[in-house]
C-alpha cells in the first residue's frame, strides 16, 4: 500500500519568558529569577531543585522551572514542572498554556523535518518519533500528533505501532477521517494476508476491523468512494449481503453518474446471477466512461454468464422432454452480445489469458471455427510466455 502524506509545517506561538510579576519569595527563588535574567540556566535550575526540596508546595517554583527546562529543551521535564505548578493552583495556567502550546508546535515542525529527512537516513525516522511523542506529552488531546506519528511508524514497517496510533488518533476525534481509511486498509491488507495463508479465522477478525474503521469513515463522510467501496468489499466478504446491498444502492442514489459506483452494483448484481439488471449497471457505467475497461470487461461476463445460465437450463429441459426434442439456442444470443464488449476489453487486456479463453468458448458455442481456434491460439501463447 503506498500512501502519500503532505505534513505540514505549524505556525509557533510565540511566548516571552516573564519574569516580573512575581512577589518576592525565598532566596533560592530569588537567586533563580537573577540567573533566568543572566540566561545561566543550570544554576537557575539548581537553585529551583534546592527551593522545591524543601517547599514542594511553591506554584511560583515549578512554574519557573518549567521555563528554565523549557529553555534548555527538556521538554518532558518542562511538562512534569507545569503539571505540579497546576496541581498546587491555576495562578499560571494561562501562561503555561501558551508554553505548551508553543513547544508542542515547534516538536511538530522538528518531527515533519526529522520525517522528511528519513527518506534519506532511517535514523531521523527515530528523531521524528521521539520529537511527535513529545508533543504528545505536552498535547495529549490532539489527534493529528497520534495520526503524523502512526506515518513515521509505518514508513518503518513496523504497522502494529502504526495500527495503535491510528487507534488513539481515532479515540480523541472518531470523524478522522484520514485515520480512519489508512486504519480500515492495514487491516483490510492484514485479512488478506490471512487468507492467503488459508487462515481464515484470523482473515475474519482482520475484515471486522476494517469495517468497524472504513464504517468511521463512512459516517465522517458518506461521499467519501474509498469509504464505500471498502465497506461493500468487507460486507461480501463477512457474508453480509444485506449490508452491501443496502449501502450499494445507497451510494448509486445518492451519485448516479459515479461510474465506480455502478460498477460495484454491477459486480454485486452479476454475484447474484441478476444479469439483467447487472447488465443495467454495467451499461450505465460504460455509458457515462466508454474507457472503463472494467465495465465494459463484465459487461460481457454478463451477457456470457447468462448464456451459460440459458444453456445449462434448455439442456436440461430438453433431457427431460426425452428423445428427439429440439433444444432451445436462444442462449446463443446472449453470447453474441457478449462477444463486442469483451473484444473491446480484449483491446485494452491483451495479454489476459481469461479473456481469451472465454472467447474462444463463445465462438465455439457459435461454431465460428476459425475465431475459436484463434482465440485459443492466443490463450496458449500467453500462458506459455508466463
Amino acid at each position: 500500500m503506498k500512501r502519500s502524506f503532505p505534513l505540514i509545517v505549524l505556525g509557533t506561538v510565540i511566548v516571552f519568558f516573564a519574569t516580573t510579576g512575581f512577589q518576592c519569595g525565598s532566596a533560592e527563588v530569588t537567586s533563580a529569577k537573577l540567573y533566568i535574567q543572566q540566561k545561566q540556566w543550570d544554576k537557575a535550575e539548581q537553585s529551583l531543585v534546592k527551593e522545591l526540596a524543601k517547599n514542594d508546595k511553591n506554584e511560583e517554583a515549578w512554574f519557573l522551572l518549567g521555563q528554565v527546562r523549557n529553555e534548555v529543551r527538556n521538554y518532558i521535564g518542562m511538562n512534569d514542572a507545569f503539571t505540579r505548578a497546576l496541581q498546587i493552583n491555576e495562578t499560571h495556567k494561562v501562561d503555561i498554556q501558551r508554553y505548551r502550546l508553543s513547544t508542542w508546535a515547534q516538536l511538530y515542525n522538528d518531527g515533519v523535518t526529522a520525517y522528511n529527512k528519513g527518506r534519506d537516513s532511517s535514523a531521523m525516522y527515530d528523531k521524528a518519533i521521539e520529537d511527535f511523542n513529545t508533543a504528545i506529552a505536552l498535547v495529549p488531546d490532539s489527534a493529528n500528533t497520534y495520526y503524523v506519528v502512526a506515518l513515521v511508524h509505518f514508513a518503518k514497517k513496523d504497522n502494529p505501532k502504526t495500527i495503535d496510533m491510528l487507534n488513539k488518533a481515532l479515540e480523541r476525534n472518531p470523524s478522522y477521517l484520514d485515520a480512519a481509511l489508512f486504519l480500515a486498509q492495514l487491516h483490510y491488507n492484514e485479512g488478506l494476508a490471512s487468507l492467503a495463508t488459508k487462515d481464515s479465522t484470523a482473515a475474519t477478525a482482520s475484515f471486522i476491523k476494517a469495517g468497524n474503521a472504513f464504517e468511521l469513515a463512512y459516517k465522517a463522510n458518506p461521499g467519501k468512494s474509498e469509504a464505500i467501496i471498502g465497506l461493500i468489499d468487507v460486507y461480501e466478504r463477512l457474508k453480509q449481503p444485506e449490508k452491501a446491498m443496502s449501502l450499494t444502492v445507497e451510494a448509486v442514489q445518492r451519485d448516479p453518474n459515479n461510474t465506480l459506483y455502478r460498477y460495484a452494483y454491477g459486480v454485486f448484481l452479476l454475484k447474484q446471477d441478476d444479469f439483467a439488471k447487472s447488465i443495467e449497471q454495467f451499461s450505465k457505467a460504460v455509458e457515462l466512461d466508454p474507457t472503463y475497461t472494467d465495465a465494459t470487461y463484465n459487461l460481457g461476463v454478463a451477457y456470457l454468464n447468462w448464456g451459460v445460465s440459458m444453456k445449462v437450463e434448455a439442456e436440461k429441459a430438453a433431457e427431460k422432454a426425452g428423445k428427439g426434442a429440439v433444444e432451445d439456442k436462444s442462449y446463443q444470443e446472449k453470447f453474441k452480445l457478449a462477444i463486442p464488449h469483451l473484444e473491446k476489453a480484449a483491446e485494452q487486456r491483451a495479454d489476459d489469458p481469461v479473456l481469451w479463453q472465454q472467447l474462444g468458448r463463445i465462438f465455439a458455442n457459435l461454431n465460428m471455427q476459425e475465431k475459436s481456434k484463434a482465440a485459443f491460439e492466443k490463450y496458449d501463447q500467453i500462458m506459455k510466455n508466463k
